[in-house]
């Protein structure tokens, strides 16, 4: 375990925990904790990068990722066990899932899923994941804004924990909570127990059953969204009336 600056403060207990998980960076301060994941892929050890400040943080099509003192950022570097390409768009569901549940079980909230990768409580953005594979390592990449009281005005769609819950929360308690849940759900992928993991990632789906536009790379779509498939793809029903399937994208719900 790497230890720096502030995070010597912590119970160690909970360091303890943490560790369950795979090998422990916590950090002061880093560009990127899903950057620094990669770098220490040729340990070929599962590993958790923890950071109290993230300068370049990002987030999916590159853009910034907004991180201060209230922010929860860390990576998980994992080495699937499969000779496939990980399906990106299905574990970042997934691991949405799992934080969805980590923020109910300890401040019994009912966060959604606002697909592909954000966590909505009470119509605001309080968490991001960005899952990214290269050769045979996948980081998973989570940013929650768990105790911040404000935020600028460029981001009038970001909410915190704290301004959900009127309190303030041990960000490692929850770090530990996600990386317990993730875990469980990697064991039941592995043994194929996928269903009851797709039933509950579309009952948290803030845009299943709705009308959207979602805006990729290269198109803008809109239409209904009538199905979340197994890969994590989101199947739309356009206005056109064809069924268009979709990897990745920007979702936003209209009215």
């Amino acid at each position: 375990m790497e230890i720096m600056s502030e995070h010597n403060k912590i119970p160690g207990k909970l360091l303890a925990r943490l560790t369950r998980y795979g090998r422990v960076y916590l950090l002061d301060t880093v560009k990127s904790t899903n950057s620094y994941a990669f770098s220490l892929a040729g340990k070929h050890e599962t590993a958790i990068v923890i950071a109290q400040n993230q300068t370049h943080g990002r987030g999916r099509f590159r853009r910034h990722w907004f991180t201060d003192s209230g922010s929860l950022t860390f990576s998980v570097l994992t080495f699937p066990e499969t000779e496939e390409a990980v399906p990106l768009a299905q574990m970042t569901q997934v691991v949405g899932l799992a934080v969805c549940r980590a923020i109910e079980d300890i401040l019994g909230l009912e966060p959604l899923i606002r697909w592909p990768n954000d966590i909505i409580v009470g119509g605001k953005k309080v968490a991001g994941i960005l899952c990214e594979q290269h050769k045979d390592a996948v980081v998973l990449g989570i940013g929650m804004n768990v105790n911040q009281s404000e935020f600028p005005e460029s981001l009038p769609d970001a909410g915190s924990l704290f301004l959900a819950s009127g309190k303030t929360w041990e960000k490692l308690e929850l770090a530990d909570r996600i990386l317990e849940r993730i875990s469980g759900f990697q064991e039941q992928m592995q043994a194929g127990e996928t269903t009851e993991l797709l039933t509950a990632i579309k009952d948290r789906s803030a845009i299943l059953h709705r009308r959207v536009e979602i805006r990729t790379l290269f198109r803008r779509h809109i239409g209904t969204v009538v199905d979340i498939d197994a890969e994590g793809r989101i199947v739309l029903r356009t206005t056109s009336g064809r069924l268009a399937i979709i990897n990745s994208g920007q979702a936003r719900r209209l009215r």
